[in-house]
């Protein structure tokens, strides 16, 4: 049946599924291990290896095998080819994270066979190698011993979910489906938008909390926290509520902004801070005066709303802020002066945001004596974590002072930028537009925050070169933005029957960002940097979404 091979096929009877039979149609092999797991509502009720001569009978065989109740309304499958033996030398490049859901893992120790499907690696959110670590505890015994004793192969699978009651069946590409370039335009972008606020709205607690880290797998949320990030939730939440002029999202923006100053705000000797298992950071200090200050602006909250905390807030970055531009990045302790990639571009960037309301002629000299520190500090050993940040500052300080100097920096970092966005070659579909380098593994795995974060800057740098006339550069990034777009909408859960076969809460996980395509992790900051990065899009008439791919 040729038809599998698109993205679906209307089946009238599971028994249709027996036209697949045959190596000419799907590699299928008679005989080879087939992986079927009956859902109902995003729940594993039955599964299991099955072994015929024809996938119908394969079925048949699993049918047999299901519970009473409840009825399933989804089946997962996956049938296997391409076996080949892994030493155990060779575990770490047969099953790195870029192969995880694409590959399964078979492993036959003291008698007893395992195999794990890639698209259960998805469902459970688990690596392969995980079950060597867990099956080596169980004998009480190294991972590296286990593997030693035991026969290990790897296998791919082609991959297909059968929906019961729409009688559709669907080819996966790691458990969901590949998001394609030429489907990049306006309505998309808004689509993506929609689905980001979705995900802000439900994971917006009545009082105010916003969920930090939700997994997927488990239907539950993590016990983490991150003081810098549920402030950026708290901005994104404030600008959402200035698009939409919804009283509802004005509700809970305020109610965020509320929660995480009663929760982390403390003051000491009239430094204002923002403190959480006794770290008080530069970069939290700064997007709570952030937060503070657009609200204001906004109309969110009084224009001297939470007066007392932000005057000791900005006391205690200014105390932080040194005569020849540097940020000491932590209040306490304060010995610690790391993340400086980080923070001190989240600082100027308030710093030049609260330039824009004063216009104090004092805050510019200490604004641009900082731009000049960072520029020399990041040239001389430049790492991408910095370039976002304080694109988005020297931007804004552009607009306000004309300092060519900033312009030309800008460009320069952004240019650099582009050269980490992966795009065509040989790469997985999946990974089209995200930004990272494998060659540099010392700037970070990929993630959904880094693209979203690269792309606020990117997208405030594409603005600079067209107001700059400089048509070329814009249209370099205004590509580079197009591709980020695809690389979020990937990411993105956007169809709780699909690419959400295996969730128990979709209502927690819908319109939300995955960490990465293997990995079903949502972190609050996956949607917040990659809502506010298309926001800014959004609100450009001028970008060309018919550009490019």
């Amino acid at each position: 049946m040729t038809e599998m091979m698109q993205a679906s096929a209307t089946v009238s009877d599971l028994q249709v599924l027996d036209s697949f039979n045959g190596r000419d149609t799907f590699g299928l092999v008679p005989g080879a291990p087939v992986w079927l797991a009956w859902r109902c509502a995003g729940r594993q009720i039955a599964a299991g290896w099955y072994e015929a001569e024809d996938l119908a009978t394969a079925i048949a065989l699993a049918q047999a095998d299901l519970p009473g109740t409840p009825q399933p309304d989804a089946l997962e499958i996956c049938v296997t080819h391409d076996w080949h033996p892994v030493t155990p030398e060779a575990l770490a490049t047969a099953f790195p994270n870029s192969l995880r859901g694409l590959v399964g893992m078979e492993i036959l120790s003291g008698g007893k066979l395992t195999r794990v499907a890639p698209t259960r690696a998805i469902a459970t959110n688990r690596a392969p190698l995980r079950e060597i670590e867990r099956l080596a505890k169980l004998k009480r015994v190294t991972p590296e011993a286990y593997a030693r004793a035991a026969r290990i192969r790897r296998f791919s699978a082609d991959q297909f979910l059968l929906l019961i009651p729409e009688d559709r069946c669907i080819r996966l590409w790691r458990g969901g489906q590949i998001q394609p370039a030429e489907t990049i335009d306006a309505p998309l972008l808004q689509q993506t938008i929609d689905g980001l606020i979705g995900w802000m709205r439900q994971n917006l607690h009545p009082d105010g909390r916003m969920t930090y880290k939700y997994w997927p797998s488990r239907g539950a949320e993590s016990k983490a926290d991150n003081t810098i990030r549920q402030f950026m939730a708290t901005v994104a939440l404030g600008r959402i509520a200035m698009r939409s002029g919804s009283p509802a999202d004005a509700t809970g923006a305020q109610a965020s902004l509320a929660y995480n100053l009663d929760r982390f705000y403390a003051e000491e000797d009239g430094l204002g801070m923002i403190i959480f298992e006794g770290k008080a950071k530069l970069g939290a200090m700064a997007l709570a005066a952030l937060a503070i200050l657009e609200f204001r602006e906004a109309g969110l909250i009084q224009p001297a709303g939470y007066e007392a905390a932000f005057t000791a807030l900005c006391t205690g970055i200014f105390h932080l802020w040194q005569e020849d531009g540097a940020f000491r990045t932590f209040l306490k302790p304060p010995d610690r002066n790391d993340n400086q990639n980080f923070y001190p571009g989240e600082a100027l960037l308030f710093l030049a945001t609260l330039h824009r309301k004063t216009r104090d002629p004092d805050l510019a000299r200490r604004c641009m004596t900082s731009f000049r520190y960072y520029r020399d500090w990041h040239l001389a050993d430049p790492n991408p974590a910095f370039v976002p940040w304080h694109s988005q500052a020297c931007v804004m300080l552009w607009e306000d002072l004309g300092a060519s100097e900033l312009a030309a920096f800008v460009f320069s970092r952004n240019d650099w930028i582009l050269h980490m966005q992966q795009w065509g070659g040989r790469l997985h579909p999946d990974f089209q537009g995200r930004f990272y380098n494998p060659e540099r593994p010392d700037f970070g795995p990929p993630h959904a925050s880094s693209t979203g974060v690269y792309m606020e800057g990117l997208a405030d740098a594409w603005r600079l070169a067209q107001r700059l006339g400089d048509s070329a550069r814009a249209e370099r990034y205004a590509t580079a933005l197009r591709r980020g777009l695809r690389a979020i909408r990937q990411l993105q859960f956007r169809d709780r029957r699909v690419d959400g076969f295996y969730i128990s809460r979709p209502e927690a996980v819908m319109g939300g960002l995955r960490t990465e395509t293997y990995n079903n992790e949502i972190r609050v900051d996956n949607v917040q940097h990659c809502l506010m990065a298309l926001l800014k899009l959004d609100r450009d008439a001028d970008f060309n979404w018919s550009g490019e791919i």
